[in-house]
């Protein structure tokens, strides 16, 4: 299992939708309100384009058990949207296990020892070794000084930070620095058998399929493949198309002798690619390891 913690914003609130035809029905007010509406309306609204933090759940492709900590502002705003966003997930895409956790106001009172920051980063820090599974900083959402305390605090106890690339359109996982500040590759590998397939011959996506259409990121991604030792194959697949921009989905169906398929889309404006990827693993932790670590080394190739 994962558990997903998670800054939240008001972009729930204030995003503007200048591509949305149907618009969030309390844009320009100052809360969101009527909270049937809301969840009314963010069901039939592409979760991308709903809110920082729903583009970001998205894109984890999450199971139903896994944990997630909402963690918002000790505002009124905030603590509306993480109650609404809460309400959504469990309701609407059946996440049974989401916990709310207000983050310490910022104050100027002089019998504080501690800033509010350090506050966050200490209870960044138990949640962290209290979470069950693999663990994920999603910083895509709150104030610029919570995504810094959520990067140093995933750099030092060594657990992947994301966040969404508004350019890239996809989930971004922030490189570990050393005491050097030299990049260290922390990724933690998946507990698959390796594959008995010859690393140059695993990629069978022909020199015809796609190719105008082809991002760059394909170079690098063809790279990475190869490098890893518990994938058995990647081929060409129209199936793939529906993982997120840039990101990788656990696929439905399985090879013939049972081993877990991942699907990867590549997108650079109109260019787009998508692959099969076959994996060694049967069981689905091996699946959900198998994800997780295609997912960062994907999101370290920017």
């Amino acid at each position: 299992m994962k558990t997903i913690i998670m800054t939240v914003g008001t972009s729930l609130l204030t995003n503007r939708d200048p591509d949305l035809t149907e618009k969030r029905p309390w844009l320009g007010k100052k809360n969101i309100g009527d909270r049937t509406q809301a969840l009314d309306w963010m069901a039939k609204t592409d979760p991308i384009l709903t809110s920082a933090e729903t583009n970001t759940l998205y894109r984890l492709d999450l199971n139903f058990s896994d944990d997630v900590i909402l963690l918002h502002s000790d505002t009124p705003s905030g603590l509306e949207c993480a109650q609404i966003l809460k309400q959504f997930f469990v309701e609407n895409l059946g996440q049974k296990s989401v916990h709310l956790k207000v983050l310490p106001g910022i104050n100027y009172d002089v019998k504080n020892e501690e800033s509010a920051l350090a506050q966050m980063a200490k209870l960044l820090t138990d949640l962290i070794h209290q979470a069950r599974g693999q663990i994920t900083l999603a910083a895509t959402g709150g104030f610029k000084a919570q995504t810094m305390i959520m990067g140093l605090v995933g750099n030092n106890l060594g657990v992947p930070v994301c966040y969404i690339h508004e350019e890239f359109k996809g989930l971004i996982f922030m490189p570990y620095l050393a005491v050097t500040g030299q990049p260290e590759n922390r990724v933690q590998s998946a507990n698959l058998p390796n594959s008995g397939v010859p690393r140059s011959e695993i990629l069978k996506v022909r020199s015809d399929q796609q190719e105008p259409n082809r991002p760059r990121l394909w170079q690098k991604a063809k790279k990475m493949l190869t490098e890893i030792p518990w994938i058995d194959s990647v081929y060409y697949d129209e199936r793939a198309y529906s993982a997120p921009e840039n990101g990788v989905k656990s696929s439905r169906q399985k090879t013939e002798d049972g081993r877990y398929i991942l699907w990867l889309r590549l997108v650079e404006k109109e260019k787009q690619m998508a692959v099969a990827i076959e994996t060694t693993g049967r069981t689905p932790e091996q699946l959900e390891e198998s994800a997780s670590e295609l997912s960062q080394r994907l999101g370290q190739l920017i």
